[in-house]
């Protein structure tokens, strides 16, 4: 028998959750590694197999090396195909426990709940349903504007550009991401929870999740997450001071609505008239209330069927990708 990851973390991206998988590490009854799309990334290629060989073993490795921080999670991929090829997994499932499984018994943490975190993965719940079907979803949720500043700093200042660059692509892709959680329609196994809440009132929100998930609950997990020697390593030392670099410094309860001082009112018009129905289900502060009026329904319909297409595109043509340099 093979033990399944039983957490799955997703976001619109840039949303905390490199802060959520470090807080949650920190209970000492889970343990979440490097990012990883790998579901996403090898379920076209191999979802539908029924068999496999020492050479799918080999092709799914050197996917796993490309599609998951740091490398395939730091392992050896001559010891992690040897691995595959003494289980001999013969489904799609098997072989990313397998893989989950190498890499638990090389730290020791086999005993605890498995999780994976790729905010990316938002939009492939549909295929970790089908994969790990008993597994949670947690969804962090950050305010779409804040969202917005944080991947205008990603291409400013980092060497590694990623996500959407401009105020419409951010407004659209922070939609979609929370349309297509509620496409996903499997709410018992869906947790959702804000950034912004843990900041301001982590016990009260980390209670509840803990409790969601099965798992004692302790002060300390938000008080001295930074401290816990196995979260030390989980951001690559060339994102730790561009991208992450607060979750080594703690919970900043001022983290928020950082919008207000760095967008101009026209900006945050924008992005309300694209996304103001989402910033509102969520309890985010809306400045132009009238844009909830019907009058928007139809063009905001349509933009949003748009991104939706566009974004299925670009996965699309990464799974393409991915089955071009497998062959």
């Amino acid at each position: 028998m093979y033990k399944s990851p039983g957490i799955f973390i997703v976001s619109s991206g840039r949303s905390g959750t490199t802060l959520l998988v470090s807080i949650l590490n920190a209970t000492k009854q889970i343990f979440i590694p490097y990012e990883s799309d790998f579901v996403a990334r090898a379920f076209s290629l191999y979802a539908q197999k029924k068999a496999f060989s020492k050479s799918d073993y080999l092709d799914l490795v050197d996917i796993f090396y490309r599609s998951s921080q740091p490398q395939g999670w730091g392992m050896n991929k001559d010891f992690l195909c040897d691995y595959l090829c003494k289980y001999r997994p013969q489904n799609f499932s098997a072989v990313h426990s397998r893989i989950c499984q190498a890499y638990h018994e090389q730290h020791g943490t086999t005993n605890l709940i498995w999780g994976i975190k790729a905010p990316v993965l938002i939009a492939s719940l549909d295929r970790i349903k089908r994969i790990h079907p008993s597994s949670k979803i947690l969804h962090i949720v950050r305010d779409g504007r804040d969202v917005y500043l944080s991947y205008k700093k990603v291409h400013r200042k980092n060497s590694i550009k990623f996500g959407p660059k401009n105020l419409l692509e951010n407004a659209l892709y922070w939609v979609d991401g929370l349309r297509r959680i509620e496409d996903y329609g499997e709410s018992d196994k869906v947790y959702e929870l804000k950034y912004e809440t843990i900041l301001q009132n982590p016990d009260v929100e980390l209670k509840r999740l803990c409790s969601f998930l099965g798992v004692k609950y302790s002060s300390y997990i938000h008080e001295k997450f930074q401290s816990f020697e196995k979260n030390r390593a989980l951001v690559p030392e060339k994102l730790s001071e561009a991208l992450h670099e607060k979750v080594h410094s703690g919970i900043d309860a001022t983290n928020s609505k950082k919008y207000k001082g760095q967008m101009s009112v026209f900006h945050r018009f924008v992005f309300e008239v694209l996304a103001s129905p989402y910033l509102e289900k969520y309890d985010y502060e809306i400045e132009f209330p009238w844009l909830g009026s019907s009058l928007f329904y139809l063009p905001r319909f349509l933009l949003y069927k748009t991104a939706r297409l566009i974004n299925d595109w670009r996965y699309a043509r990464r799974d393409l990708k991915t089955a071009l340099k497998s062959e």
